[in-house]
């Protein structure tokens, strides 16, 4: 029976979009002066999976450079070319011209034939014409003693009977191995003889492109055998007709380079990728981990993810309004009950904690994108600068990291483009003349601060003063320079005396303020002129859950995020004053803070209008803080996110909503907003 493979074309999409990225990865980190054995190797198999992949499919364009660049890598891992920033310049073309091709393929987006085209020409420039598209090195025998010198390993391949056009296609790509011989014709099933340094798993791995694995045998023969010789075993005398070990492997061994233990009677060898003789490339450190290295996983698709999320958000609900149905009951006559319902408290945050966990990804997604870009811009610029990451296991939702990516572009591109100076200029300040640019990410209580610093220029305080009056924005004297530098965030802000391709120092930044603020984050920047920059980005670790005070004003509920309250109490009179008969302000901890009546924010009905007889809750986010006027304190508990915008509408000072054990909704307070408008308003 046939069998449709297009159902599996999304998950050949998914793969090949990693692979691309860990291609990416691989040669903007390989050391082009010496380079080492596994890294090219693990470069030429990317190739060859995205290329054994595409054939599966029959995905044309994909195969034609891919074949290609394994010809090239092929000709480098043995030692027959050397591979130089050229290659690594063309390495880096040819994915970007794969990922183009991979999208078109996946989201019907344009693809560029001629670039595509371009690049494949380029390769082939670069390669004998010979090595492109090699003819099967079918040996006479007379050659055979010669050509196996060069390799270590010799197998024996017996295949079964197959089309002429899958044996012609499976011999091409062995032969790309070392040197095949061929002893029996493909119509009785094809026996093939190859001495190469591969291992039987990479040779049962490009099996598995054409044919089942499971139909393949494949055995080495002893060290000091003849690539012609008949294959011997030793039978221990229990078989009348001894039979060679077969290794046989299931098609999932495509992405994986597992390496056997060292067993003295193992006769087939373990996975290395020993250099041949005169090879230009630098052996493997034993000390080196795989470069292709996995670890188990399955993949499961996001929407699944999410569903399985809002599940666990409605059963931590539920189990809330039992909670909340079996206050007051007698714990002597009811402990069984109440034992299970805590019991179900505490299962069901574990599962909750599990269940974020599975949408969380490290921040190293986001980094991993700028090597590469801070490498062109800077070629581009004609700058010298040095990425410095740290951090990258650090955890974030996937939603915040699909979410952060834009404006955490724009600011690595600001830093590049207006903050880090060229090698003449630094020289002649006494820098050095590499610039630093560092991403770094770290845990602060429950949030995530990702850094974006760099060693440049550092923002002109009386230019952005300047501009800031020239385009109609409020500034007053005496203004601190946390507050100058947050003009650069009102928009279409720039101090840049010329637009360029790349950024602004303050062009957008007022859409990264805003999409950032959407995420429930904040942004801040300090800088010194002369020194650098460093623009500080915190978010929640996850948009779905958070620990929140439940407060009251009048008989309504609100909900506080937890990490930005710092205390509660009640005012004594002496602490508080009055500014301009219009706000009061209230002494705490040798600063006065704003107070913030939220009946007025929120237009309803209070109990206490003078604080004196509420209680006030303070907030703060960096710098920033101030006072709650509420009614009552209701108590903290963990609470599910629900979007407001999306099922109703936009609601000023409120970032979401959640549904309370009683069943009634309650309104999450945009902390962010609201210490915004207040300091606005009030000028403090």
């Amino acid at each position: 029976m046939a069998i449709d493979i297009s159902q599996f074309s999304e998950m050949f999409f998914d793969e090949t979009e990693e692979l691309l990225a860990d291609l990416e990865r691989l040669l903007l980190t390989v050391n082009i002066d010496e380079p080492d054995l596994e890294d090219i190797n693990a470069i030429f198999r990317i190739a060859h999976s995205i290329k054994g992949g595409a054939a599966t499919f029959g995905y044309s364009d994909l195969i034609d450079i891919t074949h290609v660049l394994e010809s090239m890598l092929d000709k480098i891992r043995h030692g027959e070319d050397e591979f130089t920033a050229d290659h690594q310049e063309v390495l880096l073309q040819s994915r970007d011209v794969l990922k183009m091709q991979l999208d078109g393929l996946r989201h019907n987006t344009p693809v560029d034939s001629e670039k595509a085209a371009d690049i494949k020409m380029v390769l082939e420039s670069m390669i004998d014409k010979e090595a492109l598209h090699p003819a099967p090195q079918i040996l006479a025998s007379n050659d055979v003693e010669t050509s196996v010198n060069q390799y270590e390993k010799q197998f024996h391949i017996e295949l079964p009977v197959m089309s002429a056009k899958d044996v012609e296609a499976l011999i091409e790509e062995l032969s790309l191995l070392g040197e095949l011989k061929l002893t029996q014709a493909p119509d009785k099933g094809a026996i093939l003889e190859l001495a190469t340094n591969e291992s039987a798993d990479d040779i049962l791995a490009l099996c598995s492109f054409v044919l089942d694995p499971d139909l393949v045998k494949v055995v080495q023969h002893k060290a000091e055998a003849p690539l012609v010789e008949e294959i011997e075993d030793e039978g221990f005398g229990f078989f009348d007709e001894p039979e060679p070990p077969v290794v046989q492997k299931t098609p999932e061994v495509i992405k994986s380079d597992p390496i056997p233990p060292p067993v003295e009677t193992q006769k087939i060898a373990a996975v290395t990728d020993q250099p041949v003789e005169n090879k230009k490339v630098a052996p493997t450190s034993p000390d080196k981990p795989a470069a292709n290295a996995e670890a188990s996983t399955i993949r499961v698709g996001v929407d699944k993810v999410d569903q399985l999320i809002n599940l666990v958000g409605e059963l931590v609900i539920t189990h809330a309004m039992i909670a909340k149905r079996a206050e007051g009951l007698d714990e002597g006559l009811y402990e069984s009950l109440l034992n299970g319902i805590t019991q179900l408290g505490q299962n069901s945050r574990d599962l909750q904690e599990t269940a974020m966990s599975m949408r969380m990804m490290p921040i190293e997604v986001v980094f991993s994108r700028f090597p590469r870009m801070v490498r062109e811009l800077s070629n581009k610029l004609g700058k010298q600068i040095n990425l410095v990451t740290q951090g990258n296991n650090i955890e974030l939702d996937k939603g915040l990291i699909e979410c952060i990516i834009d404006p955490l572009t724009h600011l690595v591109r600001n830093s590049i483009d207006h903050g880090i100076e060229t090698a003449e200029i630094r020289t002649q300040k006494g820098k050095p003349a590499m610039g630093r640019l560092g991403l770094s990410a770290s845990h602060q209580g429950g949030h995530v601060l990702i850094e974006v610093s760099d060693d440049g220029a550092g923002l002109n305080r009386d230019r952005i003063l300047n501009k800031a009056q020239a385009e109609g924005i409020p500034v007053r004297e005496g203004m601190t320079d946390d507050e100058v530098w947050q003009l650069i965030f009102a928009p279409g802000f720039s101090t840049a005396e010329t637009v360029t391709d790349l950024s602004g120092r303050g062009v957008g930044m007022d859409v990264v303020k805003r999409n950032i603020n959407n995420l429930g984050g904040i942004v801040s920047i300090k800088s010194v002129a002369g020194v650098g920059t460093i623009t500080t980005v915190s978010l929640p670790l996850t948009l779905a859950i958070m620990d929140g005070m439940s407060i009251k004003i009048g008989e309504e509920t609100y909900i506080l995020p937890l990490n930005y309250v710092l205390e509660s109490f009640q005012p004594a009179a002496v602490n508080l004053k009055e500014i301009n008969g219009t706000s009061s302000v209230i002494f705490v901890r040798d600063r006065y803070l704003p107070i913030i009546p939220l009946y007025e924010v929120f237009g309803i009905e209070q109990r206490y209008k003078e604080p004196v007889s509420g209680i006030l809750v303070v907030i703060a986010i960096e710098d920033k803080r101030a006072a709650l006027l509420v009614d009552e304190l209701v108590g903290q508990q963990q609470i599910v996110v629900k979007n407001v915008e999306s099922n109703f509408r936009k609601i000023s000072n409120v970032s979401g909503a959640t549904i309370m054990g009683d069943g009634s909704v309650s309104l999450i307070i945009d902390v962010s907003e609201l210490l915004s408008s207040q300091y606005t308003r009030t000028g403090l």
